[in-house]
């Protein structure tokens, strides 16, 4: 059977047992988990193109876009200071969490650094390439365990009675098939979603296959033209696409003797999620947001997963969308200016020498 399919099908069956044992984000993670366990138990061999990951993005940016409105627009700018203040505290609190692994760890500063601001793996490994002295795979092991652990960790926060998050988004929350209902009008906008999302890339946006539908079909839906509706098999077959990728990334064969470093990441991955417990609960006294809106907004995880939450808990996806892309654009247009300024000063040396 072809490598591609056989992923396939092994996500299928792993998304339909979540769905079954009624877990939170089922496709997601129930095809991440049974992709994993064969990769690494099994002597099939199993692939995943990007370009099907991209296509689950492009779902996912639609489904993100059309939450947009007017009144939604107006509400994220009167946020903007609000969000600024947020993705500061949540820099400031990355660092220090990324100062004591160094110290626990010896690995360099200036490489925990770069791996714990979370700001996209892609963004920070190639941040990482710029800069001396930065070991690429521990970047790209914080940031990868960073990630999971929020992917696992934040819906089933989400979906306990903690949180009371049960909301019955469209298939993927309540797990039931919707067959969707083939019209020329959704073939054209999902066409321009898809193009939106190759212009994005040819002009170097972050993540462009999510923010090139997000920004066309956002602007289509502030204009007030009336967009289709994403059908929820299509939000599962995303759901599918990214766990599935998701899974090829859980592989640190390559890190056995970082066992110390791996805990220690996986610590300060779940202390930085304790933080946004609690900015979560300033932001939502600030504005009249909920909590869980406002806890998802500040998940360290990537837009594109924690649009996926909000999305099956019924939170307002404009709001956590505005503040996880503004968090990008802070890190990828501000951060590498003060890093490269930071990694100057001699603390830095010495800790890259220890």
């Amino acid at each position: 059977m072809h490598p591609i399919l056989l992923a396939f099908l092994a996500g299928v069956i792993g998304g339909g047992l979540f769905t079954l044992l009624h877990l939170p984000l089922s496709w997601l993670l129930g095809s991440m988990v049974s992709v994993f366990l064969i990769n690494k138990w099994t002597k099939f061999e199993l692939a995943w193109p990007s370009y099907l990951r991209d296509l689950g993005l492009i779902i996912v940016g639609y489904a993100i876009g059309q939450s947009f409105s007017q009144k939604t627009m107006i509400e994220i700018f009167t946020q903007l200071p609000s969000m600024l203040t947020m993705t500061v505290a949540i820099i400031a609190f990355s660092m220090v969490l990324a100062y004591i692994t160094s110290k626990m760890t010896g690995i360099g500063l200036s490489s925990t650094i770069t791996g714990s601001i979370p700001g996209g793996l892609s963004q920070m490994v190639a941040l990482g390439e710029e800069m001396k002295d930065i070991d690429l795979t521990v970047v790209t092991i914080l940031q990868v365990i960073r990630l999971l652990s929020v992917i696992f960790v934040v819906p089933f926060l989400v979906f306990s009675p903690l949180l009371a998050g049960g909301g019955n988004g469209p298939g993927p929350a309540s797990g039931q098939f919707e067959i969707p209902s083939f019209h020329w009008g959704f073939v054209l906008f999902f066409m321009i979603a898809i193009a939106a999302g190759f212009l994005a890339r040819r002009i170097h946006l972050p993540t462009p296959t999510l923010l090139g539908p997000i920004l066309v079909i956002g602007g289509f839906m502030v204009a007030e033209w009336p967009v289709p509706h994403m059908p929820g098999l299509f939000i599962i077959l995303a759901q599918l696409s990214l766990g599935i990728y998701f899974s090829f990334m859980m592989n640190f064969s390559s890190s056995n003797s970082m066992g110390k470093f791996i805990l220690w990441s996986l610590f300060t991955s779940l202390c930085l999620l304790l933080g946004c417990v609690g900015l979560s609960f300033l932001l939502s006294r600030w504005h009249d947001v909920s909590f869980l809106t406002a806890f998802i907004s500040m998940a360290p995880g990537g837009m594109a997963e924690m649009a996926l939450v909000g999305q099956a808990v019924n939170a307002d996806l404009s709001i956590i969308t505005g503040y996880h892309l503004f968090r990008i654009l802070f890190i990828l247009f501000i951060i590498p200016a003060i890093l490269k300024g930071l990694f100057k000063l001699s603390i830095f040396h010495k800790g890259n020498h220890d």
